[in-house]
């Protein structure tokens, strides 16, 4: 049984992939799968693409879908995920819709929640801990703002002949016609109790959600529990790469600053200019505006910002990167020539890692979405990757 992954950034496409290669399911990402040759995965029960398609119109991003599908061969594939954003920004809708006519099914399953994250779904709504979406700050969002209104009507309204409803997990997923059921799910195990029920008909259904989705439907197929990274055992510096502005990672990286032998890098516009790399256990490079106030062009940003946390991790001997947001992840495998990588298992819900390779060295790669995670959650990346 093999899985097809399509989502809209890079650390969607990982965080996505992890719960599979926890199980021990060779598991790969591709960050750019029209570079990538098709028969090299063939290998791979899971394979997840990132069609970079978050910030674009959505006429465009319906064509990179259907162009990465058509390159990859879905008929390869027996169960289709479309990976969407927990708080549904990007192209949500039309996304999911283009991928059930390029994979010739007619019904989808969308789940966005992922509770281990505190994401929910009543009633077709989305909440962040508790709070509705439209009243928290993914909703003003100004690349990529979600749907307001609830899903079960977004979808409806998108395309006559759609018939369009939410469900509980445990409901009965019939009807005639096009169909697209909105799962309420408020804890993992609603989610669980939803891939149990459309078990017999994963072949033909698609698949919309989160990493929460894919947790379930690894432990459906593979057995996946979960698992952490006993193996790894980083010595020296860790670099935190913080291209994301979210209010979570700012938080992460004050908590973090507070621990001994840390030290935060203010990177205007993803620029390091003081030249001078300072020795620490835990060194953080955090995007800001420059001295005016500006924020730059988010491609040159992510692209400024892996050039220079490639160079830190040449010049510190570091064994081990954290990337936080989906155009610094994708960006920092560009720049180290990482076309596609195996995800080896999650550090912890949703945050998985890699082994890439730098200058013909290995090197520990932990992605991370902006809004993921408490407020404890770099001191804690920290911890696993040193083997606590």
């Amino acid at each position: 049984m093999r899985v097809l992954i399509v989502a809209d950034d890079l650390t969607g496409a990982m965080d996505s992939a992890g719960p599979f290669a926890a199980a021990g399911v060779e598991t790969w990402v591709v960050a750019a799968p029209m570079q990538c040759d098709p028969a090299s995965l063939r290998s791979a029960s899971v394979v997840s693409v990132n069609t970079d398609s978050r910030h674009l119109p959505a006429a465009r991003a319906v064509e990179k879908v259907r162009e990465t599908v058509l390159h990859l061969g879905a008929g390869n594939f027996q169960i289709v995920v479309k990976k969407i954003d927990s708080t549904l920004r990007g192209n949500v809708v039309a996304e999911t819709l283009a991928l059930l006519d390029a994979t010739g099914r007619s019904d989808a399953v969308v789940a966005p929640a992922f509770p281990a994250q505190g994401r929910t779904v009543a009633g077709g709504v989305v909440y962040v801990n508790g709070t509705p979406l439209t009243q928290t700050g993914f909703a003003r969002d100004a690349l990529s703002p979600p749907p307001l209104a609830p899903l079960h009507q977004v979808f409806a309204q998108a395309r006559a002949g759609i018939q369009a409803r939410s469900v509980a997990a445990a409901d009965a997923f019939e009807g005639d016609g096009t169909r697209v059921w909105i799962v309420d799910a408020a804890v993992d195990a609603d989610l669980v109790t939803m891939v149990d029920t459309i078990r017999p008909r994963l072949g033909s259904l698609l698949l919309a959600g989160s990493a929460g989705l894919t947790q379930a439907l690894a432990r459906a197929c593979f057995g996946a529990a979960g698992t952490t990274a006993g193996a790894i055992r980083v010595q020296g510096t860790i670099v935190f790469a913080v291209g994301s502005r979210a209010a979570q990672s700012a938080e992460q990286v004050e908590a973090l600053e507070a621990e001994p032998d840390t030290r935060v890098l203010r990177m205007p516009n993803g620029r390091w200019l003081n030249g001078n790399i300072p020795g620490a256990r835990n060194l953080v490079l955090r995007a800001a505006a420059d001295d005016a106030g500006r924020e730059g062009d988010a491609e040159q940003v992510a692209a400024d910002m892996a050039r220079h946390a490639i160079d830190v991790v040449r010049r510190t001997g570091a064994e081990a990167l954290v990337a936080t947001g989906g155009d610094t992840a994708i960006a920092i495998l560009t720049a180290s020539g990482n076309p596609a990588l195996q995800v080896l298992g999650e550090l912890m819900p949703g945050i998985p890692y890699a082994r890439i390779r730098l200058d013909d060295s290995p090197l520990w790669l932990v992605t991370k979405a902006g809004g993921f995670g408490g407020r404890e959650t770099f001191r804690d990346l920290a911890e696993k990757l040193r083997g606590g």
